[in-house]
């Protein structure tokens, strides 16, 4: 017998995980794909690498930290505030 009333078959236990780590993956390739670009000009010294390197490396961190955030938020409301509309940005 199934207890799921809604519309949306319940989601698996591991989504948040496999989203999570091509979040991540995705971020990784980002930087690596920025470290490449860098490489590749002729004239590049050490400082102009590290610098660029470490601004993606912040925003990837960043990025991290706020979708950490949502999740949180997200998991701490109830089913009904999870299924209600998006009222938009308060005023």
């Amino acid at each position: 017998m199934n207890t799921h009333t809604g519309g949306k078959p319940p989601q698996p236990k591991n989504w948040s995980r496999n989203t999570l780590v091509l979040f991540a993956a995705l971020l990784g390739l980002g930087l690596l794909m920025l470290i490449g670009r860098i490489i590749a000009l002729p004239d590049v010294s050490l400082g102009q690498m590290i610098f660029p390197t470490l601004g993606g490396l912040f925003i990837a961190v960043a990025l991290v930290v706020l979708v950490r955030k949502d999740q949180r938020e997200r998991t701490q409301m109830t089913p009904q505030e999870k299924n209600r509309q998006d009222q938009g940005t308060p005023q």
